[in-house]
C-alpha cells in the first residue's frame, strides 16, 4: 500500500523531457474539452494520452502548469513519468481523422 501511495510523488521528483508534462483532466472529458481548457489557459495541445482526458503539453513555467489547473486540469506531471501507461512513447505521431478515413 506504501508504494502505490509513494508513487505519484515519484512521478513528481522526475525531470520533465523536453518540457513536455501530462495533464490529467476529469474523467469524462473529451479531447474537445481539454483543447478548449488547454485555449483558455493559453497554451496549445501538443498530443493526446491513452485516453481523450489526458492531454501533453510543453510547458517551460510553473505558470502555465497552474493555468491549465484553474482551467480544470486535476493533475500534472512530467509526461515522462506515465510514458507507457496513460502516455504513447514520444517518437509516435497523432493520426488525424483524415489520415483515419478508409480510401
Amino acid at each position: 500500500m506504501a508504494i502505490t501511495a509513494a508513487t505519484p510523488l515519484l512521478a513528481a521528483a522526475e525531470t520533465p523531457e523536453n518540457d513536455r508534462y501530462a495533464a490529467i483532466f476529469p474523467p469524462g472529458w473529451q479531447a474537445r474539452d481539454v483543447v478548449m481548457a488547454a485555449a483558455e489557459s493559453g497554451q496549445s495541445t501538443l498530443t493526446f494520452g491513452r485516453t481523450e482526458n489526458i492531454g501533453i503539453f510543453v510547458l517551460s513555467d510553473p505558470s502555465a502548469r497552474q493555468a491549465l489547473r484553474d482551467a480544470g486540469a486535476w493533475i500534472i506531471l512530467p509526461a515522462s513519468a506515465f510514458r507507457g501507461c496513460l502516455v504513447e512513447p514520444f517518437g509516435q505521431t497523432v493520426r488525424t481523422a483524415r489520415e483515419s478515413l478508409p480510401s
